[in-house]
């Protein structure tokens, strides 16, 4: 049990506050109690009944089985004994059949396994005989099984039948829970309707409690509801009652309050009510403010506490000393004197002293008004006005609601300034500074401040007296009145001609060093002297691809270096600046820098540090200048042993002609190879020569013009016919009639050599097509010019190398060929405003397209 709860008149803890929860938990507390009886008393009476019906079913099968068993003990037919015991042994809860002769010796036993099957048992051995004095039928357990054997005597011999006690008790068990849960959900029903029955009659009284726990809030209403019982309908009427009276006194009390408060609210000034002995027995809100104690704290204060020297005796000689009212027959003195504060402080004040008879005996009421601020007012005022006149900067005050609003007010300083007397400024606008220099924006900035009466800050061009130029910096603001409205602007003149003059002159520097800083080609960071960075170029902008408008005023130097670095070729690190500037003394070497990001680039990085600790940073874009310099060691390279391998053919045989005697066949033979190298290195240098003529010139000395795309085709596969290779070109000239716009020689060039690779890179034959497409290139209308061969083909590494100079896709030198021929092709088809398509697989073959501009085309595209 609980402990007893103070607050609960002697209930538990544990038991709930509500009657509905109480009537709940009791309903189930007691059902629970009849289902535990219920249960126990049901358990022993059902171990009973499953015994009884066991033992019933076990001895009708025993003597059943003993009838059918008869005959057979008899003639010890074991095969028959076994056919008719098999139907019984497979009937529900039969575990075992064993039957013995009239000589007690064990005949035949039929045993059923776990899973059903029935066993067979020749005169078995384990046989357990009913002795003399053994209750029958015998309770045996078998495992975890509880069971019972019955014998049954038969003509010659007797049948004894084991039974599992299991499936009666189960049968029992299943009715047994069947009546429990029935009973449980007669009880839960039972619960839910006592719920609902007293959830709707306790609704009423709950919300009589509600009603009276917001009485005081909601003063005079009243609760209108329907009670089910007359105790309710009492509690309702009283309650509604009771709230209509605490109303109706609260609004009489209200309205007095409401009369007081609103006479002694509307008095700024402390009003304190004094009985004859000068002890305060009255507070006016306003008395809290000013003598800075709670109301409850004047209660008996002695008025000498509040005004030094002030007693009752010189309260009473004050008062008879003042004015009598007749109307009122009381005696007021004012004067004034030193009030003092509940934290001991002083102030001025001015007080009232009123000496009241009464029948009751005398009083006193004094009112204490807080003259501080008047007198610091005034004290201010006259600070101000030496504060004016003696500031640096001129002071002009204005009238708004005047016409023209003029200066009424100029201080000492505005004749430093101007020139001008304050008497020569008040009654004029300022404009008059300006003289005729009246088209400047920030005139139209102060007009449009005045008009929305908001506070400005310009700086104009003004003019002394003697006409000289300065730059005044005006700030204005208006002057509120009481009622908001403004009136009045003051204004603020600062003469800072030095600093504009100087101003202008650094913007004009710094425009001039931006504008050379943003037309460089090269990077400039600058870090100031705490390493945050504070400016970056255009040009570094597009090497690094940062967004100039990111935010990154606040980006330090450690968060530059590693911004950095992840732009860069991770198998080649940059040093960090700092590092550059602690490990270089001379800080005009540059660092090598090598970016992957946006794209790959090389880049040339100086850094320095300056003496007012800014650091700047130098960027230079060599990406150009380290491809020139790789591709020109690799053409040099390449280009020497291009030309070296046919000179040493020409050397080589020209020296054995010289200095031996060779055959006419074979000196034959090294002539031809002598000429033939020969050609191949004037070939080489021709073409060397073209395509460096082209790339210098960058098609200046192309002279495009209209052709017909058919007679090209024709004068460039002429050649082939003339060489044996007609049989094997197919031309399909889809576009022969069509023209385009090109330098016939130059494309007669291109032409020819795409055939040519064509018919070299196929050793074994197989024809060559040549056919025309249509197709745009740019945009525009183009017709291309498709070369197809069915020969060795490239792989894709190949491919990717194809327009290399002295690149051959078959190295072996089987096939003779300088290199050059399809960059020779590619300069000149895109000179021309064309494109070149290559499409190849290894061991198929290789397409190549020549898209050339039509000349409608071209034409367009020149004069736009």
């Amino acid at each position: 049990m609980g402990r007893p709860d103070a607050s609960g008149g002697g209930r538990p803890r544990w038991w709930p506050r509500r009657l509905g929860t109480q009537v709940l938990l009791v309903l189930s507390l007691v059902t629970l109690a009849t289902m535990a009886a219920l249960y126990g008393a049901t358990t022993r009476r059902v171990d009973d009944v499953a015994l009884a019906a066991s033992r019933q079913w076990a001895e009708g099968i025993a003597r059943a089985a003993a009838a059918q068993a008869g005959p057979a003990l008899a003639q010890h037919d074991a095969a028959a004994l076994e056919r008719a015991l098999l139907p019984l042994a497979r009937l529900p809860g039969v575990l075992r059949i064993d039957t013995i002769d009239a000589a007690a010796q064990p005949q035949l036993a039929l045993q059923v396994a776990p899973h059903g099957a029935v066993g067979v048992l020749r005169r078995p051995a384990d046989v357990h005989l009913p002795q003399p004095g053994e209750p029958e039928p015998a309770r045996l357990r078998i495992g975890s099984i509880e069971a019972m054997r019955v014998w049954a005597p038969g003509g010659a011999g007797s049948v004894g039948v084991t039974y599992a006690v299991a499936p009666a008790q189960s049968l029992l068990e299943r009715l047994r829970y069947d009546s429990v849960a029935a009973i449980a959900m007669v009880s839960l029903l039972t619960i839910v309707a006592a719920h609902l029955l007293l959830h709707g009659a306790l609704a009423p009284l709950r919300r009589l409690a509600a009603f009276s726990r917001t009485m005081h809030r909601a003063r005079g209403a009243t609760l209108d509801i329907t009670p089910r019982s007359q105790e309710l309908a009492d509690l309702s009427e009283a309650l509604n009652h009771a709230s209509t009276a605490m109303h109706a006194q609260f609004e009489a009390i209200r309205a007095t309050e409401e009369r007081t408060h609103a006479v002694l609210d509307a008095v700024p000034d402390a009003v304190i009510g004094l009985n004859a002995q000068a002890h305060v027995d009255f507070a006016s809100p306003a008395a809290t403010s000013v003598f800075g104690l709670a109301p409850d704290q004047f209660a008996g204060l002695a008025l000498e506490q509040l005004l030094p020297g002030i007693d009752a005796a010189e309260a009473r000689r004050r008062a008879d000393g003042g004015l009598y009212m007749r109307a009122s027959g009381t005696q007021l003195a004012r004067f004034e004197t030193l009030a003092r504060r509940h934290d001991g402080t002083e102030f001025p004040a001015d007080v009232s002293l009123a000496r009241i008879e009464r029948p009751g005996g005398m009083r006193f009421t004094c009112v204490i008004r807080d003259i501080t601020e008047q007198r610091m007012g005034l004290s201010m005022l006259n600070l101000y006005g030496r504060a004016l006149e003696c500031t640096t900067n001129g002071i002009v005050i204005s009238d708004l609601n005047m016409p023209g609003q003029p200066v009424f007010y100029a201080n000492a300083a505005f004749e430093r300034i101007t020139g001008y007397a304050p008497h020569e400024a008040i009654g004029r606008n300022c404009d008059f500074l300006q003289r005729a220099d009246r088209e400047q924006p920030q005139i139209a900035q102060l007009r449009a401040a005045v008009a929305r009466r908001e506070s400005c800050s310009v700086v104009l061009r003004n003019y002394r007296k003697d006409g000289s130029l300065f730059f005044n910096e005006l700030a204005i603001a208006p002057v509120s009145e009481a009622d908001g409205s403004v009136r009045h602007y003051v204004g603020v003149l600062n003469d800072v001609t030095e600093r504009e003059r100087t101003r202008l002159a650094i913007a004009e520097r710094s425009a001039r060093l931006n504008a050379v800083f943003d037309l460089s080609p090269d990077g400039f960071v600058v870090l100031d002297r705490s390493g945050t960075l504070v400016y970056a170029n255009r040009a570094f902008v597009a090497m690094t691809g940062w967004e100039p408008d990111r935010g990154d005023e606040a980006l330090t130097l450690q968060d530059f270096d590693r911004r950095f670095e992840r732009l860069c070729d991770p198998a080649q690190p940059p040093r960090s600046v700092q590092q550059v500037l602690d490990e270089d003394d001379n800080d005009t070497v540059p660092d090598t820098l090598v970016l992957t990001l946006p794209q790959r680039r090389v880049l040339a990085r100086v850094v320095r540090r300056q003496h007012d600790g800014e650091t700047i940073l130098f960027f230079r874009d060599i990406t150009r200048e380290t491809e020139v310099d790789r591709m020109k060691s690799e053409f040099l390279t390449t280009a020497a042993h291009e030309l070296r391998t046919p000179m040493v053919s020409v050397y080589g045989f020209t020296e054995l002609l010289l200095h031996r005697q060779v055959p006419d066949a074979r000196r034959r033979d090294m002539l031809e190879t002598i000429h033939r190298q020969s050609s191949l290195l004037i070939n080489m240098v021709n073409e060397l020569l073209d395509l460096a003529r082209i790339e210098a010139r960058q098609g200046k000395d192309l002279k495009c013009e209209p052709c017909r795309l058919g007679a090209l085709v024709d004068e460039a596969s002429a050649a082939f016919a003339a060489q044996g290779g007609a049989q094997r070109l197919q031309l399909r000239l889809g576009h022969a009639d069509t023209a385009v716009m090109v330098d016939p020689e130059k494309t007669h060039r291109a032409i020819t050599n795409v055939l040519s690779n064509a018919f070299k890179y196929s050793p074994g034959g197989g024809a060559v097509e040549l056919a025309t497409v249509a197709g745009e290139v740019h945009g525009r209308p183009a017709v291309g010019l498709r070369v197809r061969d069915h020969g060795i083909g490239m792989t894709p590494e190949q491919l990717a190398r194809v327009f290399e100079r002295f690149y051959r896709a078959d190295p072996s030198g089987n096939i003779p060929g300088t290199g050059l021929g399809m960059s020779l092709v590619k300069e000149i088809t895109e000179l021309q405003g064309g494109r070149v398509d290559i499409r190849s697989t290894a061991g198929e073959g290789t397409e190549v397209v020549l898209w050339l501009p039509q000349a409608e085309a071209a034409a367009l595209l020149s004069a736009g």
